[in-house]
């Protein structure tokens, strides 16, 4: 393997187990999903004032540029001067953030469909084993949403807990739901009233004539999900996060239906894609590397 292509490989590896994590982190409970997410847009915001937080390639190429990031000091101006060091998509990676609805530009203008389309380019080179057998196309699929499909699919979310709340057993009264479904309903045109696009995200479990492990599958396509993130920080101006979205509407028949999915196919929630309310965000602080545990051996 060469030098150069290892910081992809890192991020293929790094992306494989965000999708483990997202298998193992779906929430059983609509009000703890929706809170979790509250917590983690409030915790973002508190921590930064600016909101650190399938064909045709539109997109352009990394530029080279290295970031400068003052606590390694001595460390990143060797790395940045080693040729032998190819490290110019890393910076694209740290540079990736997650953006809440509370800094997103409101009435913003028409986003260009081909800035969606270079996400979704972005998308198609993640690792997938279906490319080595005849037939088999990439388990992702991308269901974008423009302005009418969103009220529509958030609608069909409302509907589907007007007809299910008391079997779900999240909310212990007719009141405690109302509140749920006036602040959802709110939602709408508040919250995400500035989104331009919501993005789809389906794991096919079978995408051609060989069938392949699941959990294979959805890795897949957390790594295209990733990589569509990574390319969002070549526009300023965009917004963007993984929504896990309201777990029993998003996981129900209704939902399979509305995004065409088949019936062992799973909704991953929606990428969310908006304008940004200050485009000039804060650089990113670095993680330190103690947050993952490493070991080499000989």
């Amino acid at each position: 393997m060469s030098t150069q292509n290892a910081p992809l490989v890192t991020a293929a590896a790094s992306t494989v187990l965000l999708g483990m994590a997202y298998i193992f982190s779906q929430r059983n409970n609509t009000n703890t999903s929706r809170r979790e997410e509250d917590k983690e847009e409030a915790t973002i915001s508190a921590n930064n004032s600016d909101a650190d937080s399938l064909p045709s390639i539109v997109g352009s190429d990394d530029d080279g540029d290295i970031l400068s990031d003052q606590s390694t000091g001595s460390t990143a101006a060797t790395i940045a001067n080693d040729d032998a060091n190819d490290l110019s998509v890393l910076p694209c990676i740290q540079d990736r953030r997650s953006v809440f609805p509370n800094a997103f530009k409101k009435n913003p203008p028409p986003l260009d469909e081909s800035i969606i389309r270079s996400l979704l380019d972005a998308a198609l080179y993640g690792p997938f084993h279906g490319k080595c057998y005849a037939g088999n196309k990439h388990p992702a699929k991308f269901v974008v949403l423009g302005k009418e499909s969103m009220i529509e699919m958030q609608h069909l979310t409302l509907e589907y807990y007007d007809k299910h709340w008391k079997e779900l057993g999240s909310w212990a009264s007719q009141g405690e739901y109302d509140a749920f479904r006036k602040c959802t309903e709110d939602e709408i045109t508040g919250r995400w009233g500035p989104v331009s696009y919501m993005i789809g995200i389906v794991v096919r479990r079978q995408s051609g004539p060989k069938r392949f492990p699941q959990w294979e599958e959805a890795s897949a396509v957390a790594c295209a999900v990733q990589n569509m993130h990574i390319q969002s920080t070549k526009f300023k101006e965009l917004a963007c996060y993984w929504s896990s979205w309201h777990d029993a509407a998003r996981d129900s028949n209704e939902m399979k239906e509305f995004l065409g999915m088949g019936e062992e196919d799973a909704c991953f929630g929606f990428f969310i894609v908006a304008h940004a309310k200050n485009p000039d965000f804060r650089p990113r602080r670095r993680r330190d590397r103690s947050l993952v545990d490493v070991e080499w051996r000989s």
